[in-house]
């Protein structure tokens, strides 16, 4: 099976942004951008689990959060780093997601110089020096 990295919850912006990023840095990393988790198992079943699980939280009702709780219940899943891209949150919500399991939480970047600087960083340490 080929290795991944689902994106969840995606917006047009945040997939734009994250290719270009990534195309700018000169990764070949394989980003798949999906709508949901009944998207993501679809996606398992054709191509395996993802490596990782990026989950785009827009700070709108928890969703993210409810998400992440989902995913961290699931057998599927649950052994695989989610990590929740936030819009800017309150520390008790951020600690609210470790505590339901998130690897990490990143704040989007406001400016595209910060994007590219934030995804070559994530990249690095999650899929060259994090053992998954």
């Amino acid at each position: 099976m080929e290795r991944y990295v689902a994106m969840l919850r995606t917006d047009i912006d945040d997939k734009d942004i994250t290719e270009w990023a990534l195309n700018e840095i000169g990764s070949d990393i394989n980003v798949k951008f999906i709508a949901d988790t009944d998207e993501l198992d679809q996606l398992a079943v054709s191509s395996g689990n993802p490596s990782l699980i990026l989950l785009n939280d827009t700070g709108a009702a928890h969703v993210g959060y409810e998400r992440l709780t989902q995913l961290k219940l699931n057998p599927a899943y649950n052994h695989i780093p989610v990590i929740l891209l936030g819009e800017i949150s309150t520390d008790e919500y951020i600690r609210e997601c470790y505590r339901a399991g998130a690897n990490s939480f990143i704040i989007k970047p406001s400016t595209i110089a910060e994007a590219k600087k934030k995804i070559s960083l994530f990249f690095d340490y999650w899929l060259k020096v994090a053992a998954l």
